[in-house]
């Protein structure tokens, strides 16, 4: 079998919105070199260098007048009522290269698309990265979240010249918003979002109700969970629903996006999944046997994100690799293994309360969208 491609560039890292921001550059640097010190690009991954993307495929994702401000922006131009295409705030501050920055990152996820098309033919099951990738909140013409564009949505466009139907799923804590609101009335596209619920974290959206509309009716499932849910809950509830639609929905490629930011550990969220509970998705995605591409998301946490991301990508081109870090990676004092060797602490009341939600969740979610997968809806016990 072929490498996988792994789009990675040292330029990557200057999408950076500042030494204050809690989205850092150099987790990207940081997994690079892990996956480098395990000897991962010596015959599992090809580091390819991203091209930048092109306005005209950009602007089937976003609106022309959004990226000339971009581009404005970036020639130190001033922007009337900049704030309402979501930028200049504590989220998405003004930064050096905004435009061209947030193009490559859109770009690795394009190449990475296609990585996967030119594959196709003649490998089985063929897989490339972008994980400076995965910036989900972007909408048509504003910026959210920490994200100026939403590679996500110009991705799984460029998939579609390649297949004819795509999945994209989304295991970040944080709702796939800006993805879901890009194919909403898309028959074509299945967007699938796992993550704690709107009522206690950023976008505030993503609840059960919300299935897609017009002919991308059914289409759209979101699976919102409690604070301090544990492994065990969240996998339920992901294999509960999740798998059954995926299933039943027949995609012939995956777009998966691998936020890490559910880990325990990751100060933005109050999910408390462990890094080994969140790989059992990863590998439930790897188990359909499609095409895939995948990309990063949220993580916050020095010392996760680059330990998940690697256990993701060697999970994804099959390789076994040493829970203990190699002594030659320069984080190994920091990040001495990728596992977590003691799980997540989850009081008995809190693991309760995180099971009686999961459990209405998935009712509720069973009851909404099974019936147009010709899914049976059990009740939840």
């Amino acid at each position: 079998m072929k490498p996988a491609r792994f789009f990675f560039s040292e330029k990557l890292l200057e999408y950076d919105m500042g030494p204050g921001h809690p989205l850092k550059p150099i987790r990207l640097e940081m997994t690079y070199a892990l996956l480098e010190s395990y000897g991962l690009f010596q015959e599992a991954l090809e580091k390819v260098e991203p091209e930048l993307a092109n306005d005209e495929e950009v602007c089937l994702s976003h609106s022309a007048e959004y990226l000339d401000v971009l581009r404005r922006l970036e020639r130190g131009e001033s922007v009337s009522d900049v704030y309402r295409y979501g930028l200049n705030t504590p989220d998405n501050p003004l930064f050096p290269r905004i435009y061209t920055a947030s193009m490559r990152y859109t770009g690795a996820s394009i190449g990475a698309a296609q990585a996967v098309i030119d594959a196709k033919l003649h490998e089985d099951q063929p897989v490339a990265f972008n994980l400076s990738g995965g910036l989900h909140h972007a909408h048509y013409s504003r910026a959210s979240g920490f994200c100026v564009l939403n590679d996500c949505a110009v991705g799984i466009r460029r998939l579609l010249r390649g297949f004819s139907r795509v999945a994209y799923v989304d295991i970040d804590v944080h709702h796939g918003d800006g993805v879901q609101e890009s194919f909403y009335r898309d028959p074509n596209v299945l967007t699938i979002s796992i993550h704690e619920s709107g009522k206690t974290l950023f976008p505030g959206t993503g609840f059960p109700e919300e299935i897609g509309e017009g002919a991308g009716l059914g289409t759209s499932v979101n699976i919102p969970l409690a604070p301090n849910t544990p492994d065990e809950v969240w996998l339920w509830a992901w294999r509960e629903v999740a798998i059954p639609i995926l299933e039943a929905y027949h995609p012939e490629a995956i777009f998966l996006q691998m936020g890490t930011d559910a880990h325990a550990y990751d100060p933005l969220a109050h999910v408390c999944l462990s890094a080994q509970g969140w790989l059992e998705a990863v590998k439930d995605v790897k188990a359909f046997g499609k095409p895939i591409v995948a990309v990063g998301g949220g993580g916050y946490n020095l010392t996760t994100v680059p330990r998940m991301w690697t256990l993701a990508v060697a999970t994804l081109v099959g390789k076994e690799i040493a829970d203990a870090t190699p002594q030659s990676y320069a984080y190994h004092k920091s990040i001495p293994q990728l596992t977590d060797p003691i799980a997540p602490a989850v009081s008995d009341a809190e693991r309760q309360a995180a099971w009686a939600f999961a459990k209405r969740t998935v009712q509720q979610v069973k009851n909404l969208l099974f019936p147009y997968y010709g899914l049976g809806k059990s009740s939840v016990n």
